[in-house]
């Protein structure tokens, strides 16, 4: 072999080495990118998770307060406050409860609960709230009205609880007035909203989040209350009047026919309307 060749093959290998070695640090540089963009989206995705982990816990919190939504918010509503427990034993048909809230979102109760065949009730005098907070322990909502609720409100609201779906009752509160002049009250089990106003859409809103069973789409499964998503109760009525020396005329309710659903219930009717 010549020299010329010689030098030529050398300079050939020189290129070669210097080829691969570039290749080589390419590849480093591609895998370490990489391997970079992957423990950033992990990071990523862990931060994501931690905090839509803390995010749901604080949601679930006592003390919470989710804003109120559109509709409830147009009709002068608070947001939705997380309420703390307060108890789910069954008391005596003749037993007052004495709730420390107006109106209670959860406490001690009846064994009955209201018969769900009505979902707007007139104010029956001494009407046994402690049945309608057992009502939303079975996961119902209620829509509590107080003594100031102007009467166009309460007719509103009487229209309102013939849409606003199966999980629905309208009970009249005759325990006194609810504080910061807001007369109408949206629960379900351990959630209170207080409106200033009645608005069909904002009970809609309300219901589709936190009824149970829930229609499609709800968002909240009450954890507190063991027997959550169980019927009304029984269609006699006579047992919701407390303390009275006489009990009301038996309603149709009462005497075993079922009423058509979205009814309401009057004193001493004699059937519902």
């Amino acid at each position: 072999m010549g020299k010329k060749s010689a030098e030529r093959n050398a300079r050939l290998e020189a290129l070669r080495r210097e080829q691969r070695r570039q290749e080589r640090r390419r590849s480093l540089l591609i895998y370490g990118s990489s391997g970079i963009v992957a423990l950033v989206l992990l990071a990523g995705i862990i931060i994501y998770a931690m905090s839509e982990n803390r995010s749901q816990n604080a949601s679930h919190s006592i003390g919470h307060v989710t804003s109120a939504g559109k509709a409830a918010a147009a009709a002068g509503c608070t947001g939705v406050v997380n309420d703390a427990p307060r108890g789910n034993t069954h008391v005596a048909a003749n037993q007052t409860v004495n709730y420390d809230v107006a109106p209670p979102s959860s406490g001690n109760h009846d064994a009955d609960p209201l018969p769900d065949a009505y979902h707007f009730y007139e104010r029956i005098p001494n009407l046994r709230i402690e049945r309608a907070v057992h009502s939303l322990e079975h996961g119902f909502i209620i829509g509590w009205y107080d003594p100031k609720l102007p009467d166009d409100q309460v007719a509103a609201l009487r229209t309102a609880s013939d849409t606003a779906g199966d999980r629905f009752l309208a009970i009249p509160w005759e325990r006194g007035d609810f504080p910061d002049d807001k007369h109408f009250v949206l629960t379900a089990w351990d959630r209170t909203q207080r409106c200033a106003t009645v608005s069909e859409a904002a009970i809609k809103e309300f219901v589709a989040t936190y009824a149970n069973p829930d229609p499609v789409g709800a968002a909240w499964d009450s954890p507190t209350a063991p027997e959550s998503g169980a019927s009304g109760g029984t269609l006699n009525l006579s047992p919701t009047i407390a303390g009275s020396a006489t009990e009301p005329a038996p309603t149709s309710a009462s005497a075993g026919t079922t009423p058509e659903p979205g009814t309401s219930v009057i004193p001493g009717s004699t059937a519902p309307r």
